[in-house]
């Protein structure tokens, strides 16, 4: 007969107790065991050995030992310190092992016995695959599932964060992409400017004349106009204007009102000019690119 329903008993560290009672049945000495608990991690540590059930007293000893097989007192652990449980339960393997012979009705009563062992073997698997708490903790079941529900959210709220940084970092990939479309752009027109410039000191060397309707241009002769563009000559040419003949092609498209023609034909600076980040005149006031 069993008429009691506890299975454990817990007992708290004091640093100084090394025997502990306990009053629920069991089938045999090996189905009592000895688990230590860590408050502190919420670990448990279940005993293999420096611990003694002594069935006469019904007591557990830790650290204890049968009789006669004790270590040294080095060798043996303190005594269960503060912060720590010791939890002494029963865990009866789910069997039965009683054959009552061939004689009607015992069959019959075995047979029941067996079916009520197999009904709980099936809910022993059962509760396996649940989430359970430590034997020692003094956590409830519904604060566990409290924790449970909580890592959800907290993991939806991250993989929410974890999609936005996403969308951030393709939106910045594409800031990204169009800056470096933009630099490549900038860079085509610098490099394209470079190459004017490059051509137009081929072509002018250090100096260019001033524009004189009266004088026969060959190819390769460079003139500057009163509106400071420059030309070259690529078919001979007498008297005709650089911007509407097809003989001249424009060295320079930029323009600046900087020099003027005197009452003698010759050019000269105006009166209030224009800088001019290309040409100048020398000390002969010959037109000349000037350099960078």
């Amino acid at each position: 007969m069993v008429n009691q329903t506890e299975t454990k008993v817990i007992y708290q560290g004091d640093g100084k107790t090394t025997e502990f009672p306990f009053s629920f049945p069991y089938a045999d000495v090996s189905d009592v065991h000895v688990l230590v608990y860590d408050v502190a991690t919420d670990k448990e540590t279940v005993l293999t050995g420096d611990y003694y059930v002594d069935t006469t007293k019904g007591v557990v000893l830790y650290p204890g030992y049968a009789p006669g097989t004790a270590p040294a007192t080095s060798e043996q652990p303190a005594a269960l310190p503060e912060g720590k449980k010791l939890t002494i339960y029963r865990e009866t393997p789910v069997t039965q092992e009683t054959d009552l012979g061939e004689k009607y009705p015992l069959p019959l009563l075995e047979k029941m016995d067996d079916k009520l062992t197999m009904i709980v073997q099936e809910q022993t698997e059962t509760l396996a695959r649940t989430v359970t708490v430590p034997k020692s903790s003094d956590t409830s079941p519904e604060e566990i599932i409290q924790t449970l529900y909580d890592g959800r959210d907290l993991a939806v709220e991250s993989a929410s964060l974890a999609e936005k940084s996403a969308a951030d970092a393709a939106a910045c990939a594409t800031a990204a992409e169009a800056a470096a479309k933009e630099a490549n752009e900038g860079a085509a027109l610098a490099s394209s400017t470079l190459e004017e410039l490059s051509l137009s000191a081929k072509y002018l060397g250090t100096r260019a004349t001033a524009y004189s309707a009266s004088k026969t241009y060959t190819p390769a002769d460079v003139v500057m106009l009163t509106d400071g563009s420059a030309w070259r000559c690529i078919r001979t040419s007498t008297g005709e204007d650089p911007r509407t003949s097809g003989k001249w092609v424009p060295v320079t498209t930029t323009t600046a009102d900087t020099f003027e023609y005197d009452d003698n034909g010759d050019l000269m600076v105006r009166a209030s000019p224009q800088v001019s980040s290309y040409w100048g005149l020398d000390e002969n006031e010959d037109v000349y690119a000037l350099e960078g």
